[in-house]
């Protein structure tokens, strides 16, 4: 299991390393959330259409460089 999680919030998909509600597998609706690309505060949207929203080329190379040093 990786550390961070991915949230749509800001018309993106971003990766968080922010805890996810006890019980939940996602950041709901309005949940305050920080991003890997550095934006804080920002209210993840864990609508349908959210998902499909493009990810955030930042997040995806922290994401990455994460889950690569976690495998080596």
């Amino acid at each position: 299991m990786y550390p961070f999680h991915w949230v749509p919030s800001a018309s993106a998909r971003h990766a968080s390393e922010d805890p996810r509600p006890e019980g939940t597998f996602v950041y709901p609706t309005g949940t305050e959330v920080s991003t890997l690309c550095g934006l804080t505060e920002q209210s993840a949207d864990n609508s349908e259409l959210a998902w499909f929203w493009p990810t955030c080329e930042t997040c995806y190379e922290k994401a990455r460089k994460i889950a690569d040093s976690l495998t080596t």
